[in-house]
Formats: C-alpha cells, structure tokens, sequence
C-alpha cells in the first residue's frame, strides 16, 4: 500500500511541472472592413505576421452574396486550421461601409 501512495505522488509530482509550462493558447484576429464594392480582410495570427486579402464584387446585384461568401471563405479556414471562433465585434460606420472584427482561438 506504500508502494502504490509513493507511485502516485511520483507520478503526480511529475505531471505538475507539466501544466505549468502550457503556454498561452494561439490566436488569430481577423478584421473585415467593407466599403462600397470592396471587402478588405486582415488576418493576424503573431506579432508582424498579418495577411492582408482584398476582394472587389463585380456587380452591385450580388454584393450581398459575394460578400457573404468570403466571409465563409474566412471563416471555413479557420475551422479547417483548428481554430474555433470564440468572440466576435460588428460596427457600422456609415450606412456603406462597416467593420466586423473575428477572435479564433486554436482548439
């Protein structure tokens, strides 16, 4: 009975030190800006590691539609990467453009 407590202190002594070097999750920030016909997509994922995508629509019947696609586009991506989407902001700046910011977090 000795042996087993002493084997498990052991091995609770041993998977402490494990917890504490975890570090901080990995996140990704997306931030989508939409004015007249443009859609500009900025993803960040580390300091001076940011990816800047622009998206102009062909016709103002299927902006909605194209619009949204990207925003699919986006966020299946990261799905895809393991990040799972944990905060989101919307902002409308003027009644033809707005500003929808995406916070990922790695699963």
């Amino acid at each position: 009975m000795k042996r087993l407590l002493l084997m498990c202190a052991c091995l609770w002594a041993l998977a402490a030190p494990l917890r504490a070097v975890a570090g901080p999750p990995a996140i990704v920030v997306v931030r989508m800006y939409e004015y007249g016909k443009k859609l500009v997509t900025i993803t960040t994922n580390g300091e001076s590691k940011s990816e800047k995508t622009e998206f102009e629509v062909r016709s103002f019947k299927t902006l909605d539609v194209e619009i949204n696609e990207n925003y699919y586009r986006v966020i299946k991506k990261m799905y895809d990467d393991g990040y799972v989407l944990s905060n989101s902001t919307a902002q409308a700046r003027s009644p033809t453009s707005s500003t929808c910011i995406l916070l990922f977090v790695k699963k």
